[in-house]
């Protein structure tokens, strides 16, 4: 049952006409326009005329959204009240986006729809630009190489971009919006669950590396507060620590190479000099025995000088 409504009606001339949002009239079966007030005239840029005589409802809709009017159109002739979002395009052709309440109202004996529009283009075009900004900034945490998650004020994962995937070996459907603690119960023996809650409590930026045996890596994490909660960075470092122990075990093999040639090889070679230089101050009458023991001694001479050289080459690797 619709509505009964006439330009003879004192109520509805006062509601219609003075009304400051936009409205109209439109016939169901033709989309001709019937009536349209004041505000709709001077926000769409037609005059009273141009709306009645000229166009319909269909120049009002962009081309590409012709068939969803006509079939909304056709799903709602008869129903009471209807709310949709839609795009409107103005007479210079500028386009609005709007929300519409439409009514089944029999106008003057005809079919119609009335309809109270309100412009929310400011609103959409602010949303649009937020989701955009937000479409961007995802686009760079999934693009960057650090693990990175964010975590409200009782530590449940609320985002975590793919190389936090990685890390931690999980899913993101997995773990979204469910506690750290309660997903990974093994923190709380760590160092991790200190800082965070440090971070958390203090407001303050934490930076510290931890070796997680569960994932059996080392990882680096900087934590920065906010006002609902953490963001973290992290990342593997388990490549860079096994390089320093690779490192540690180099500089401890030459510590070792120090020992053995300042202590070991010098000994016994110490023992040659001495022994040489005994001999050497002896008188003997064997004249073949000279010339053997000149040999030896250089050569004593000559390995002590190289591993005086060594030494010295083993102290600067380790400088």
């Amino acid at each position: 049952m619709s509505l009964r409504i006439s330009n003879d009606d004192a109520s509805f001339s006062v509601l219609f006409h003075h009304n400051p949002n936009p409205m109209w009239i439109v016939e169901v079966d033709t989309l001709m326009f019937k009536e349209v007030n004041d505000a709709a005239i001077k926000h769409y840029g037609y005059t009273r005329e141009e709306f009645l005589y000229d166009i319909t409802l269909s120049q009002i809709r962009p081309v590409y959204e012709q068939q969803d009017m006509l079939a909304l159109i056709k799903r709602i002739k008869h129903s009471q009240t209807v709310k949709k979002e839609l795009t409107h395009l103005k007479k210079d052709g500028s386009t609005i986006y709007v929300n519409i309440t439409s009514y089944n109202v029999t106008y003057n004996g005809c079919h119609c729809r009335m309809v109270i529009i309100h412009d929310i283009t400011e609103q959409k075009l602010k949303d649009i630009q937020l989701t955009e900004a937000v479409k961007k900034i995802n686009e760079t945490l999934e693009s960057i190489t650090d693990g990175f998650i964010t975590l409200d004020s009782k530590l449940c994962i609320t985002y975590l971009n793919k190389e936090a995937e990685r890390i931690l070996v999980t899913e993101r459907a997995a773990v979204l919006y469910k506690t750290l603690w309660h997903l990974y119960p093994y923190y709380r023996q760590l160092e991790v669950f200190k800082q965070f809650n440090f971070s958390l409590e203090k407001h303050e930026t934490v930076k510290f590396e931890e070796y997680v045996a569960p994932l059996n890596k080392w990882i680096c994490f900087t934590v920065y507060p906010g006002s609902e909660g953490l963001a973290v960075y992290f990342q593997d470092i388990s490549g860079q620590k096994h390089g320093e122990e690779q490192i540690n075990l180099k500089n401890q093999s030459l510590d070792q190479i120090a020992y053995i040639n300042s202590h070991l090889i010098r000994k016994p070679l110490a023992n040659i000099l001495g022994i040489i230089n005994s001999l050497d101050g002896t008188p003997h009458n064997n004249e073949q025995l000279e010339q053997p023991l000149k040999m030896l001694k250089l050569s004593a001479v000559e390995l002590d000088h190289i591993i005086k050289d060594i030494n010295a080459r083993v102290e600067k690797t380790l400088t």
